[in-house]
């Protein structure tokens, strides 16, 4: 008898030991969305499960046929308000139609599942929310790809860094630079001057007799 009693208690141990294992995940954030209009009258089963090895909370929302996303949101966020120990979890509408059922201490201590649902065309869907880290890599003050290395062909020659970089300024346009000897014109005159014939002195007369 005794014998019996023990197998019994190791048998109970080893199924809650498998169930913890194999439970559903835990988290301190879950969303609740549901996605299209009910065509039919009927219920959504949620089951709230903590980690202290207390009983689970089972928890039923009404949804009237033809009711919209919003309204249902809404009545998946009352039922839960109003059943679940306002010291453990709060409950609030997120975006759209999402409902957001968190620790009240932040901890990832509790899961929620979805049952069971009875309502044509509507679909309920349950995630745990994970908090995105901030990031710790420093911004970069100079660019991720290096400057090209100098040509071998010109040893020595090193290229400069970004910040390193002279600006050129710009010469003056239309400027003649008095340093530099202009070439002379090799273009000929367009029409050259033109010139008076040489006076012709009057012929001498003979003289009278």
């Amino acid at each position: 008898m005794k014998l019996r009693a023990s197998a019994l208690a190791a048998a109970l141990c080893a199924a809650a030991i498998s169930f913890a294992a194999n439970g559903p995940p835990l988290a301190g954030v879950w969303n609740i969305e549901a996605k299209g209009r009910a065509a039919s009258s009927g219920d959504l089963h949620f089951r709230i499960r903590q980690n202290d090895g207390s009983d689970p909370l089972d928890i039923k929302v009404r949804v009237t046929a033809g009711a919209k996303e919003s309204t249902i949101a809404r009545g998946i966020r009352d039922s839960l308000d109003s059943q679940l120990p306002p010291h453990r979890y709060k409950v609030e509408l997120g975006e759209g139609s999402n409902v957001l059922v968190s620790d009240s201490r932040g901890q990832p201590n509790f899961s929620v599942e979805l049952i069971d649902s009875d309502i044509d065309e509507l679909r309920v869907a349950v995630q745990g929310v994970t908090p995105m880290a901030s990031p710790t890599v420093p911004e970069q003050a100079v660019p991720a790809v290096p400057p090209a290395s100098p040509s071998p062909d010109s040893p020595g020659t090193a290229t400069p860094a970004p910040g390193d970089v002279t600006p050129v300024p710009e010469s003056p346009r239309n400027v003649p630079d008095s340093s530099t000897p202009r070439p002379p014109d090799a273009s000929p005159p367009a029409t050259p001057p033109a010139t008076s014939p040489p006076e012709t002195p009057p012929p001498e007369l003979p003289p009278k007799p």
